[in-house]
């Protein structure tokens, strides 16, 4: 296995891509990767990052850029955490989980904006092949 502990992107490429400073990045970055991670089916398990074609890793350092700021700002930052609410508010900002089931991403409370990040990259093969018959 290659570059195990990786978070794909730094707090610097975090920033020049013009996020918001988040408090704790290195906590937010772990869960993010987890998230895109399970989502990829572990990709990066058996591939390594640093060598992957340009357009795929900045899909990924993009996803995880929205994944850290979603986290941070809705503070839900796990799958289970998220299926406890059925909505949240933040702000003058409401957001309901009651429609959100049908998405892959959904189910590894991965943002909607990572998620079609990941799809326009090529990820969404991955999750949505299924050969069981």
């Amino acid at each position: 296995m290659t570059q195990i502990n990786q978070h794909y992107i730094t707090k610097d490429e975090f920033a020049a891509l013009g996020f918001d400073d988040v408090a704790d990045f290195d906590k937010l970055a772990n869960r993010a990767k987890i998230a895109i991670d399970l989502y990829t089916n572990g990709f990066y398990s058996h591939t390594n990052f640093e060598r992957d074609i340009a357009y795929r890793k900045s899909a990924v350092k993009l996803a995880m850029a929205f994944q850290i700021a979603y986290l941070d700002v809705s503070g839900i930052t796990t799958a289970d955490d998220k299926q406890a609410l059925s909505s949240v508010a933040i702000g003058r900002t409401s957001i309901s989980y009651a429609n959100s089931q049908g998405k892959a991403g959904q189910q590894f409370n991965l943002s909607l904006d990572a998620e079609n990040v990941l799809k326009q990259a090529g990820f969404s093969l991955i999750v949505g092949v299924d050969y069981d018959r």
